[in-house]
């Protein structure tokens, strides 16, 4: 009879020390992010990110402009929920999954982004399901309006968010 163990064993018994953490895989020692990082919330659909080189250079401070999606300017009636609603779902220091469209940057020389957050959630989605902002069509840059524009129907629908907090901006 043979004194080598059985593979099986060998394998349960090395996923039994993995699970109890006793053999953890090692972590790069340089494990960059993959997207940029959030550095702070302007407004409800604004933020300034620290780029990591895939679309936003690395190291460069930048400012995204959420795309498809507009919240009320500040001042005006649900402003303040709509930047502390994005501020919720995009901590400062938090990981970005970016996607582009037709058009890398506006007029003003923001990077026009959709965004998902380090939980998976599509923001700019979230933003307008949730009625803290509306579905805007910025023409060349319809990649995800089907899904814009029934978040915002719902949002309607329920009267979520802006939709029955501020009657006058229906």
């Amino acid at each position: 009879m043979s004194s080598r163990r059985p593979r099986t064993t060998v394998v349960a018994s090395a996923a039994a020390l993995l699970g109890l953490g006793v053999l953890a895989p090692a972590a790069p020692a340089t494990a960059a992010p993959h997207g940029p990082v959030v550095i702070r919330v302007v407004d409800g659909d604004t933020l300034e990110v620290r780029g990591t080189g895939r679309i936003v250079p690395e190291g460069t401070v930048a400012r995204v402009r959420l795309l498809e999606i507009d919240t009320p300017e500040r001042g005006a009636c649900y402003s303040r929920e709509a930047t502390a609603r994005t501020a919720r779902l995009l901590p400062p220091g938090s990981i970005l999954r970016t996607e582009i469209d037709v058009e890398l940057k506006d007029r003003y020389g923001r990077y026009l982004l959709y965004v998902w957050n380090e939980s998976g959630v599509f923001v700019n989605e979230s933003l307008v399901r949730s009625g803290h902002a509306k579905a805007v069509l910025y023409e060349p840059n319809d990649k995800h309006w089907k899904t814009m524009s029934a978040a915002e129907s719902a949002a309607r629908r329920s009267g979520a968010g802006l939709w029955s907090a501020c009657p006058a901006g229906r």
